[in-house]
């Protein structure tokens, strides 16, 4: 490493910690968003026996499922955002750990709509500050020819803690229906969706301390770049390149609604349309999940070695190529008869639900300056979250109740929402290739 490198605030690639300190910093990060994805998704497999314990219906159960919790953690992530740039990234992480560890045990404690709301509320908030954060600090310890791969290895988390959701909840489910009507204190009496929430929510807080087991990578600049501006930057970094901005954030709303439309509904509509409880489906959709986990992996690979050879705009020309090959899985999932037939095409339709924001958060580290990564991530993920997780299962909710008028076309209305979602996003990256590229080019150190 050359010593001009070596001054104040570092630059470029150089003085990147250790890759085996950076590698467990994933690790960590890792085990953090499984939990949080835990928390997020356990509800989504008690549908029917909170709709039944509390009398509700599918619009309410999208509230506390979706919409709640979508509104708050993309509100919360915009300051949260701000101060991942200024404050230390560790400790928002982990009080927003403690957060959320404690608000998924309140749900277990909710009587009423009102309160379980509430509770899923403040778990919106705590979740809010993990990813701005955490691909914050990724971006700062790995190079880039490491970039995707890293980020990529991280958004595996989404679907291992989707699988361990499934695998674990129906295990849970059933644990939990056996002990139905223990006494819990300062609560009574607990049914056994109860149980569920109260048992997923605490093991998060103790794993946090894990967050101090690494140190922080600092924070890099990019060449010619200065001390932090504030709104000034930002406002500078968005007018050279708001076409690419835009049109990213069409592809990856789109995208989100696909994906969480799909997790949030498609336990329900197994139950629904093919009988299954969730002690069966729960393993199946463990697998699914693992099996797409792997996939980003594989995907972040081949990005990283088609960039290595000079595809400067390969994140999104390789997701391109993605979405192309699989929509006729995506328009055909939601008339499959067979439940194994469909759960195969579920799965393969996650190949391109589930890794928008490691292109997303790969593409900012290798173009926006380290001193507001972490704001344009968070208002990425607040847009996106606003409309993937809180207008996706919502529309999905709404289109079944007041169009369909009938439960049992939830069918119809999920792949209504993913199929046209994901036409509109293979558009969109199609678009944004003519901009990435020369964006990509721009920057001195790439």
């Amino acid at each position: 490493m050359s010593a001009r490198n070596q001054t104040g605030n570092q630059t470029g690639n150089q003085a990147c910690p250790h890759l085996s300190s950076a590698w467990w910093m994933v690790a960590v990060l890792f085990g953090l968003y499984v939990l949080s994805w835990v928390d997020r998704l356990i509800v989504s497999m008690l549908v029917t026996p909170i709709k039944a314990h509390l009398l509700l219906s599918d619009v309410q159960i999208s509230m506390i499922t979706s919409t709640s919790f979508a509104i708050f953690y993309a509100v919360f992530g915009l300051p949260l955002g701000w101060a991942s740039d200024r404050f230390s990234r560790r400790w928002i992480i982990f009080g927003g750990v403690v957060i959320w560890g404690i608000a998924t045990t309140a749900c277990g404690f909710a009587q009423s709509y009102e309160a379980l709301l509430i509770g899923r509320i403040f778990v919106g908030v705590g979740e809010a500050a993990l990813l701005p954060a955490a691909y914050s600090l990724i971006a700062d310890a790995f190079p880039t020819h490491l970039l995707t791969r890293a980020t990529s290895t991280f958004q595996m988390a989404g679907k291992v803690g989707s699988a361990t959701a499934f695998a674990l909840g129906g295990a849970a489910i059933a644990f939990a229906t056996a002990h139905s009507g223990v006494q819990i204190p300062f609560h009574g009496p607990a049914q056994p969706w109860q149980l569920v929430m109260m048992m997923v929510g605490v093991p998060g807080i103790l794993f946090a301390l894990l967050l101090f087991t690494f140190p922080d990578p600092g924070r890099r600049r990019l060449p010619g770049t200065g001390p932090a501006s504030g709104s000034d930057e930002i406002r500078a970094f968005i007018s050279s390149h708001w076409r690419l901005l835009a049109l990213m954030l069409v592809g990856t709303s789109c995208l989100a609604m696909c994906g969480y439309s799909m997790t949030n509904w498609v336990p329900a509509y197994i139950e629904r349309h093919f009988g299954w409880k969730p002690v069966q489906y729960g393993l199946a959709l463990s697998l699914m999940n693992i099996v797409s986990a792997v996939s980003l992996v594989v995907n972040g690979w081949i990005v990283d070695r088609l960039f290595s050879r000079g595809m400067k705009d390969a994140h999104l020309r390789f997701y391109g190529w993605l979405i192309l090959c699989l929509l006729p899985v995506v328009g055909y999932m939601f008339f499959a008869t067979n439940v194994y037939v469909f759960l195969a095409c579920y799965c393969v339709a996650q190949f391109i639900t589930v890794p928008f924001m490691v292109y997303v958060s790969s593409v900012m580290g290798l173009i926006a300056p380290a001193t507001i990564r972490a704001r344009m991530l968070s208002f990425f993920l607040f847009v996106f979250t606003i409309l993937g997780l809180g207008a996706g299962p919502a529309i999905v909710a709404a289109l079944t109740e007041y169009v369909f008028h009938d439960e049992g076309a939830l069918g119809q209305s999920l792949g209504l929402v993913v199929t046209v979602c994901s036409v509109i996003a293979l558009i969109s990256f199609r678009m944004a290739l003519r901009y990435l590229a020369p964006a990509i080019s721009s920057r001195k150190d790439v």
